[in-house]
C-alpha cells in the first residue's frame, strides 16, 4: 500500500473539520478584532497619554493573539498526530489510541526492520483510518463551529454596540491614537455654517468687516477676527488654533459657538477638536496677513547734513510727518555725547495721520551754550499704537558743530575793532583837514559828509551784523548810537557855519565820539571775557575730573574726556586773548596752566594734571587782570578792579548810570501807577457794588435770553457756527461778571463777543445759502443787536462807578498828581543829561523819554482834576513807553541766560516778623515789584497772576 495513503486520509479527516470549523472561527475571530479595535479607540479618545497608552498596548496584543492563533492552526494541519487526536479522538476515543499507535509502528517500520514490512504498518494504519465515521467528526466539527459561532456573535454585538453608541467617535479615537506630538493626521469637520468678522483696534476708529470664511484676508495687527458657527458633533471641546496658540469656542446662546481670536503675526486659523492632550484639526483653514502699525516717518527737510553754527547762527527746522494710523507727539531731540534733551513741538489732536510744522534753533539755544561737542539734532515722533506699545520715528540728523567757546564774542569785539578803526580814520582825517577857506566851504561839507557817512557805515554794520547768534545789544550799541547821533549833531552844526571855529567843534566832537566808544568797547571786552572765563572754567573742572578718572585706573572714560576738555580749552583760550587787555592776561593764563596739564600727562602724573586743572577752574572763576595799573593791585594782591581814574572817556560808566536811572524809573512810576489803581479801587464802596449787582442781575439775564439759541462749542473751527459759538461763551461770560460785581471784567467779555458775533454774522452772509453757516449768523445777528444795547449799559454803569471812586478818591488823586510830576521831571531830566557828551542816548530813545514825560504830564493834570480813570490811562500809556525805551537795548551784552533773566531781575520784598506792616502793605509792596517788572504786553497778565496769588 502506497505510504501517502494514510496521510491523504488524515488531511482528509483535517479539511472535513476545518470545513466546518473554520468559517465560524473566522468570523469570531474577525468580531474579537473588531471589538477590540472600537474599544481602543474609545479609550483612546480620553487623550491622555495614559489612556493612548492602554489603547495601543490593548490593541497589539490582540493582534498578536490573532496572528500566533493563525500560525499555530498552520502548524497543527501539518502534525498527523494532533490531527488524529483532535478529529478521531475526539469521537472515538479507542479508534483514536490504536490509529496513534498504528502511526508509531508505521514510523518504527521505516527504521527498524525487526518491527515487520512497512507496507503492513501502513495497510494496518490505513484500515484503522477506514473506520473512523465521518458523520461523527463532521457532526463533532458541526459542536466547535457553534461555540465559535456564540462567541463570534458576542464579539459582534460587543463590536456593533462599540460603534453604534456614535460611530464618530470611533473614528476620533483611532485619529487620536494615531496623532504624533498632540496634532491627530485625520483633518474632521467640526463646524459648518461658519461666519466671520474683523474687527480693528479701537484706536483705528475703523467699523468691523465681515469676512469671507476661509478665504485670505489681510488685517491691521490688534484686529479681533470673530469666528461664529454650529458644531456638527455635540459634546466636543473646540477651539480655534494657530498650531500653536488656540482660543476656546464658547457657547453663543442662539445654538451655536464662538471665538475671538486677537491678530498677532500673519497667522493661519483652523477649528479644531480638544481631545485631552491631543488635537484635531478641521481642513478649512483661514490664512489672515497681518499688517503692523508701522512707525512715523519723518522728514526732516535739508537733512542729512552738518552745519557751523558760527556761520548759520539761525538753523530753521521744517518737518512733515506721516503715520499710518496716528500721531500722538513730536519732539525736537538734542543729543551731544552722553547728554540728550526732549522738547515737545506738538501733541497732534484726533489721531491725525500728517504733522507738519517748524521751529527755529538759534546759536543761544541754551543746549548749545552748555555743550563743547558736535550736537546731533533730529525730529522724533510717537505714534498711537496700544497694541505693541507706541513706537518711535525718527528723522535723518543734522549735525550742528558749535564755535569755539568765546569764538562769537571774540568775532564781535574785533568787529567793533575795526568800527573803531573807522572812527579813528574819521578823526584823523579831520585832524588834517585845514580850515576851511571862504571859497571852498562846499567842497570841505561834501568831503566831510563823506567821510562821516564811510565811518558811520562801517560802525553800522558792525551794529546790525550777528556773530554766531550773538548780536550787539545792551550797553554799547545804546552808547554806540548814542555817539553817532552826536557826530550827526556836531557835522550839521559846520554846515551851519563852515568857520575855523566850527571845524574845531567838529573834531572835538569827533575825538570825544572816539574815545567813548573805544571807553565803551573796552568795558564790552572786559565784561566778554569775565563771561568766557567763566565757561572755560567750568571745561577746566571737566578737564579735572576726567584726570581724577585717569587717576583711578579708568581710562576707557577718562582719556576721551580729558581730550575733548584740553582741546575745548585751548581753542577757548586763543578766543579768550581776543577780548581786550583783560581776555588777553587770561588767555596766557590758560595757555600757561595747559602746559602744565600736558607735562603731566606725559608724565602719566594724573594727580599733579588735575591740580593744574583745578588751578586753572579756579583762576578762571576770579576773571579780574593779574596786576593792576597805577600803582593798583591785581587779583595776585587781592585788591578787585574799580574804574581806571586816568581813562580818557566814561562813556561807559555814563551809559550805565543812564541805565539804571531809567530802570529805577520804570520801578518807580509803575509803583505809582498801581498806587493810583489801588487808591480807586479803596474808594469804590461796597454800597456801589451792592446796588450795581442788583440792577445788574436784570441785565445779566437778558444777555442769557439773547445768546440762548446761539450754536453749543464744537464747529468747526472758522465757520460761523463756531464764530457764533465763541460769542455765546463770551456773552454768558459777561452776564456771570455783572452778577458778580465786575462790571471791568463785564465790559472786556462783552465787547469780546461783540466781535465774535460779528465775525460770525459775516461767515454766514458769505455761506451761500448753506442752511446751517446762514440761520448761525443770522441768529448771531439778532443777538449781537440786543447786546450792544446791554453793553452800552455795562460801560455807562462802569463810567460811573469809575466816577464816584475818582470823587471820594480826589485827595489821594492829588497826592498822585504831585508824585507824577515828580517822575516826569526825572523822565525830562534823563532826556536831557542823554542828549549830550559822552551819555549821549539814541533819537529812538529819547523820543520816548519825551513821550513819556509828556504822558506823564497829562497824567498829572487828570489825576489833580480828580480824574482817576483817564490819569491811570496816560499812566500806563508813560510806563509803555517807559518799558519800550529799556526793553530792547538794555542789560548786558553777554550771555543769552542773563537776557531770559531781565524781567526777573526786581525784587519784591516779603515782610519779615519783624517787619509786618499789615497785609495791605504786603500785597502794595507784591503788587509794585512784579506789576513793574514785565513787558508791555504782559504786564497786566502779570499783575493779575499777582493778585490771584494774593486772594
Amino acid at each position: 500500500m502506497d505510504n501517502e495513503a494514510p496521510a491523504l486520509s488524515i488531511a482528509r479527516l483535517r479539511s472535513v473539520w476545518d470545513a466546518e470549523v473554520g468559517p465560524s472561527a473566522r468570523r469570531a475571530l474577525t468580531a474579537a478584532a473588531c471589538a477590540g479595535l472600537f474599544g481602543a479607540a474609545h479609550v483612546a479618545r480620553v487623550g491622555s497619554p495614559l489612556a493612548r497608552g492602554l489603547a495601543g498596548a490593548g490593541l497589539a496584543l490582540l493582534l498578536a493573539a490573532i496572528a500566533a492563533r493563525a500560525v499555530v492552526a498552520r502548524r497543527r494541519r501539518g502534525d498527523a498526530r494532533r490531527t488524529v487526536r483532535e478529529i478521531i479522538g475526539r469521537t472515538d476515543e479507542a479508534l483514536g489510541a490504536a490509529t496513534l499507535r498504528a502511526l508509531a509502528l508505521v514510523d518504527r517500520a521505516r527504521t527498524d526492520d525487526r518491527v515487520g514490512s512497512p507496507e503492513l504498518a501502513g495497510l494496518h494504519l490505513a484500515r484503522l483510518l477506514g473506520r473512523a465515521s465521518q458523520a461523527r467528526i463532521t457532526a463533532r466539527a458541526q459542536q466547535a463551529a457553534a461555540r465559535w459561532a456564540i462567541a463570534g456573535l458576542a464579539l459582534g454585538v460587543a463590536a456593533l454596540a462599540a460603534a453604534a453608541i456614535e460611530p464618530s467617535r470611533v473614528v476620533e479615537g483611532l485619529d487620536v491614537l494615531a496623532a504624533r506630538r498632540g496634532e491627530a493626521p485625520l483633518d474632521l469637520p467640526w463646524l459648518e455654517d461658519v461666519e466671520m468678522t474683523a474687527t480693528p483696534p479701537e484706536y483705528l476708529h475703523e467699523g468691523a468687516e465681515v469676512l469671507l470664511p476661509f478665504v485670505t484676508t489681510m488685517q491691521p495687527r490688534g484686529t479681533v477676527i470673530t469666528v461664529r458657527g454650529r458644531p456638527v458633533r455635540a459634546g466636543r471641546a473646540l477651539v480655534l488654533t494657530d498650531g500653536g496658540a488656540e482660543v476656546p469656542f464658547v457657547d453663543d446662546g442662539k445654538g451655536g459657538v464662538i471665538a475671538r481670536w486677537t491678530l498677532g503675526d500673519s497667522t493661519t486659523l483652523q477649528a479644531a477638536a480638544r481631545f485631552g492632550q491631543v488635537r484635531v484639526r478641521q481642513a478649512d483653514a483661514q490664512r489672515v496677513v497681518s499688517i503692523p502699525d508701522d512707525a512715523p516717518r519723518v522728514t526732516l527737510e535739508g537733512a542729512p547734513r552738518t552745519v557751523k553754527l558760527l556761520d548759520e547762527p539761525s538753523i530753521p527746522l521744517r518737518y512733515e510727518i506721516t503715520d499710518d494710523h496716528g500721531l500722538r507727539e513730536v519732539d525736537l531731540v538734542l543729543r551731544a555725547g552722553a547728554k540728550e534733551e526732549r522738547r515737545v513741538l506738538s501733541r497732534p489732536a484726533g489721531d491725525a495721520k500728517v504733522d507738519r510744522g517748524g521751529y527755529e534753533l538759534r546759536a543761544r539755544d541754551p543746549f548749545f551754550r552748555r555743550t563743547y561737542v558736535p550736537v546731533e539734532v533730529r525730529i522724533e515722533a510717537r505714534d498711537n499704537d496700544p497694541i505693541e506699545g507706541p513706537k518711535w520715528g525718527r528723522s535723518e540728523a543734522i549735525l550742528v558743530v558749535p564755535p569755539q567757546v568765546g569764538e562769537p564774542e571774540a568775532r564781535r569785539y574785533v568787529a567793533l575793532l575795526k568800527a573803531r578803526d573807522a572812527l579813528t580814520d574819521l578823526l584823523a582825517d579831520r585832524i588834517g583837514q585845514k580850515a576851511p577857506e571862504a571859497g571852498g566851504a562846499a567842497g570841505h561839507a561834501a568831503h566831510e559828509a563823506e567821510a562821516q557817512a564811510a565811518a558811520k557805515a562801517e560802525v553800522e554794520r558792525a551794529l546790525s551784523a550777528e556773530y554766531g547768534g550773538l548780536r550787539v545789544r545792551g550797553r554799547i550799541a545804546s552808547l554806540a548810537r548814542g555817539q553817532l547821533a552826536r557826530l550827526d549833531q556836531a557835522l550839521a552844526a559846520e554846515r551851519k557855519a563852515t568857520t575855523r571855529a566850527a571845524h574845531q567843534k567838529l573834531l572835538d566832537e569827533t575825538e570825544g565820539v572816539l574815545l567813548a566808544f573805544d571807553a565803551g568797547l573796552r568795558g564790552l571786552g572786559y565784561r566778554d571775557a569775565q563771561a568766557v572765563a567763566q565757561r572755560l572754567a567750568d571745561v577746566a573742572d571737566e578737564a579735572a575730573a576726567a584726570a581724577e578718572l585717569l587717576d583711578g585706573g579708568d581710562r576707557g572714560n577718562g582719556e576721551g574726556r580729558l581730550e575733548a576738555a584740553v582741546t575745548v580749552l585751548g581753542g577757548g583760550g586763543v578766543e579768550l586773548s581776543k577780548l581786550g587787555d583783560l581776555g588777553l592776561d587770561l588767555g596766557e593764563i590758560v595757555a600757561n596752566d595747559l602746559r602744565r596739564i600736558a607735562r603731566a600727562r606725559g608724565a602719566s602724573d594724573w594727580v599733579h594734571a588735575e591740580l593744574a586743572a583745578r588751578d586753572l577752574a579756579a583762576r578762571l572763576r576770579r576773571p579780574e587782570p593779574s596786576f593792576g595799573g597805577g600803582g593798583r593791585g591785581g587779583v595776585e594782591s587781592g585788591a578787585p578792579r574799580g574804574p581806571e581814574p586816568g581813562d580818557a572817556s566814561r562813556a561807559d560808566e555814563s551809559v550805565a548810570q543812564s541805565e539804571r536811572d531809567l530802570e529805577e524809573l520804570a520801578r518807580d512810576h509803575a509803583a505809582e501807577m498801581n498806587a493810583v489803581a489801588e487808591e480807586l479801587s479803596r474808594a469804590s464802596t461796597p454800597e456801589d457794588i451792592a446796588a450795581l449787582r442788583e440792577e445788574a442781575k436784570k441785565h445779566a439775564e437778558a444777555i442769557r435770553e439773547a445768546v440762548r439759541g446761539l450754536p453749543q462749542p464744537g464747529a468747526a473751527p472758522g465757520s460761523a457756527e463756531s464764530a457764533a459759538a465763541d460769542g455765546r461763551e463770551q456773552a454768558e461770560a459777561m452776564a456771570g461778571a455783572l452778577e458778580q460785581g465786575r462790571p471791568e471784567d463785564a465790559v472786556q467779555s462783552g465787547q469780546g463777543a461783540m466781535r465774535s458775533l460779528g465775525e460770525a454774522k459775516r461767515l454766514g452772509s458769505k455761506s451761500g445759502g448753506f442752511f446751517p453757516e446762514e440761520r448761525a449768523g443770522r441768529e448771531a445777528a439778532e443777538a449781537q443787536q440786543a447786546l450792544a444795547d446791554e453793553l452800552a449799559w455795562a460801560e455807562e454803569a462802569l463810567r460811573k462807578l469809575r466816577q464816584a471812586a475818582s470823587e471820594r478818591a480826589r485827595e489821594g488823586l492829588e497826592r498822585s498828581s504831585q508824585r507824577e510830576g515828580s517822575l516826569a521831571d526825572r523822565a525830562r531830566d534823563l532826556r536831557k543829561r542823554g542828549e549830550r557828551g559822552d551819555g549821549r542816548m539814541p533819537e529812538e530813545m529819547l523820543e520816548r523819554l519825551d513821550d513819556a514825560e509828556q504822558a506823564m504830564r497829562d497824567a498829572q493834570r487828570s489825576l489833580s482834576e480828580g480824574d482817576g480813570e483817564q490819569g491811570g490811562e496816560r499812566q500806563r500809556d508813560a510806563q509803555r513807553l517807559l518799558e519800550m525805551s529799556r526793553s530792547e537795548d538794555q542789560g548786558q551784552e553777554g550771555d543769552g541766560d542773563q537776557e531770559g533773566d531781565r524781567d526777573m531781575a526786581r525784587k519784591a520784598d516779603i515782610p519779615d516778623k519783624d517787619k509786618h506792616k499789615g497785609p495791605e502793605e504786603f500785597r502794595r509792596r507784591v503788587l509794585e515789584g512784579l506789576g513793574g517788572t514785565s513787558e508791555p504786553r504782559l504786564r497786566e497778565a502779570v499783575k493779575r497772576y499777582a493778585e490771584g496769588l494774593l486772594k
